[in-house]
C-alpha cells in the first residue's frame, strides 16, 4: 500500500505549545511523504480549566459511550483516585466531541503524542470507529503518571508504540511495562526541517567580546538552568567575558532571577520569557555555545532528548549538556560536551573548553550536525511512522467497509 494512500488522524488535548514543535514537524514530513494527514484538537483554544465544563457537555449530550469508554480503559487505581477517574470522564468526552470530525475525514490510522490523556482519547475514538491506534511516549508524559497499572493498560491497547529513544523504552521497562513483547520502534522527536536545509557554522567568539551563550527551554527543575546560572558566575569571576540568553518561562522564573541578582549576573544573564518558536531559533543563528544542563528533576521527571539541542545542531552551534536520558543518543563525546548532571564546575570548564578550542568546537558541531541529519531528520521519523502505518491499515476496501459496519455512536 502506497503512503500517498494513507489518511492519518492526529489526535491531541490541545494545541502543541511552543516547546512541542516537533508534532507539526512530523505532521510536515508525513504530509511530504504522500500521506494525507489532520489534527483533531479537543480543546482549541487550550484553556485548561474548561476542559472539565466541555467534557461534561459532550457527555451530557450523548452519554452513550460513556459505559464501553469506562470498560475500555479500566477503573483507576487507589493511588490515582479521583484524579484517575476525572481524566477517564475528561478523555470520553473529549471522544466524545472529537468523533464525529474524525469519522468523517475517515482515517486508516490514528495516532496520538503523548502516552497519557492523548492517548486515552485516539484509544476511544478508535474503538468507536474500529482504526487502528498508535501513540508516541515521550518522558513526562508517563514518568508523572500516578497510576501504572491504567498506564499499562493504555499501551496495551495500542496496535503500535513509538518511543523517542532507547532510553525512553528503558524508563517503560523500569516502570513495569513489558516493552519486550510490546510491539515498538524508536521515532525520533524531529526538528523543523527547515532548519537543516542551509545550516550555518556556529560563530567563534572573537578574542575580548563576550562569549554568548544560549538555552531555550521552560523554566522547570529538569531543565538544570540554575547549574547554568552557577556555571556562568564561576566564569565571570575568572574574568571571561559572557552573555548568557535564556528564551523560555515557567515557574521557576522568580527562582532564578533571584540567583542572577545575588550572584551579580544582572547585565551578563537575561531571561527574555516565552517567545515564539522563530525568535528562538534566530537567536541560535548568532550564539556560540547552547548550554542545557539537564538533570532528573525531584519528582523524577526527565526529558526524552530536547528538541532544543537538534536545533542547537542544526545551526552549527555546539552544545554542552549532560549525560541524561536519551541526550547521549544524540550528542556523544566526538560531537559536544557531555558534563554531569548539577555540577556547575564541570560545566563551566566545558564552556571554557569550547571557547579555548574553536577548531575542536568546530569539528564536534559539524560531527553532531552530520548525527542530526542522518537519524533524526524529520523525513527518516516519517518513514519510520509510515512503515507501520502501512502495515496497519490493510487494504482499503476492508478498512472503509469497517467503518460503514462499525458504526460509532
Amino acid at each position: 500500500m502506497s503512503a500517498e494512500a494513507l489518511r492519518i488522524g492526529y489526535v491531541q488535548i490541545r494545541p502543541p505549545g511552543l516547546t512541542e514543535t516537533f508534532i507539526p514537524a512530523e505532521i510536515e514530513a508525513v504530509r511530504a511523504a504522500g500521506a494525507t494527514v489532520e489534527m483533531f484538537v479537543a480543546n482549541p483554544d487550550g484553556n485548561r480549566r474548561a476542559e472539565p465544563g466541555r467534557a461534561a457537555v459532550h457527555l451530557l449530550r450523548r452519554p452513550g459511550g460513556l459505559p464501553a469508554d469506562l470498560r475500555l480503559l479500566g477503573p483507576p487505581s487507589r493511588a490515582a483516585g479521583g484524579r484517575g477517574l476525572a481524566r477517564t470522564l475528561l478523555a470520553s468526552g473529549a471522544a466524545t466531541a472529537l468523533v464525529d470530525e474524525i469519522a468523517r475525514f475517515d482515517p486508516d490510522v490514528l495516532h496520538a503524542h503523548f502516552v497519557n490523556l492523548p492517548t486515552a482519547v485516539a484509544l476511544l475514538v478508535g474503538r468507536r470507529l474500529g482504526r487502528p491506534v498508535t501513540a508516541t511516549a515521550h518522558a513526562a508524559d508517563f514518568l508523572l503518571d500516578p497510576d501504572p497499572a491504567a498506564l499499562g493498560r493504555r499501551l496495551a491497547r495500542l496496535r503500535h508504540l513509538f518511543v523517542v529513544s532507547a532510553a525512553t523504552a528503558g524508563q517503560l521497562a523500569h516502570r513495569g511495562v513489558p516493552i519486550a513483547t510490546t510491539p515498538h520502534r524508536v521515532v525520533r522527536a524531529g526538528v523543523d526541517a527547515r532548519l537543516l536545509d542551509a545550516a550555518p557554522a556556529g560563530p567563534a567568539a572573537a578574542p575580548g567580546t563576550p562569549t554568548r551563550i544560549v538555552t531555550v527551554a521552560r523554566l522547570i527543575p529538569k531543565k538544570g538552568i540554575d547549574t547554568a546560572i552557577d556555571a556562568v558566575a564561576r566564569l565571570v569571576q575568572a574574568g571571561q567575558p559572557i552573555r548568557y540568553d535564556v528564551y523560555g518561562d515557567g515557574p521557576l522564573r522568580a527562582h532564578l532571577r533571584r540567583r542572577i541578582d545575588s550572584a551579580g549576573l544582572t547585565d551578563t544573564v537575561v531571561l527574555h520569557g516565552a517567545v515564539p518558536h522563530p525568535v528562538a531559533t534566530a537567536a541560535l543563528a548568532g550564539a556560540h555555545i547552547a548550554a542545557l544542563p539537564c538533570r532528573s528533576a525531584p519528582d523524577g521527571d526527565l526529558d526524552g532528548i530536547p528538541v532544543f539541542l537538534m536545533e542547537a545542531a542544526s545551526q552549527g552551534v555546539p552544545v554542552v549538556t549532560t549525560a541524561v536520558s536519551g541526550i547521549p543518543e544524540l550528542v556523544g563525546p566526538d560531537s559536544g560536551w557531555l558534563v554531569p548532571p548539577d555540577d556547575p564546575v564541570a560545566l563551566a570548564t566545558a564552556i571554557r573548553a569550547v571557547t579555548a578550542e574553536p577548531v575542536t568546537a568546530r569539528r564536534r558541531a559539524q560531527a553532531l550536525l552530520l548525527r542530526l541529519r542522518s537519524e533524526f531528520a524529520p523525513a527518516v521519523q516519517a518513514d519510520r511512522l509510515l512503515a507501520v502505518w502501512r502495515d496497519l491499515a490493510g487494504p482499503a476496501p476492508a478498512r472503509r467497509t469497517l467503518l460503514g459496519e462499525g458504526g460509532h455512536r
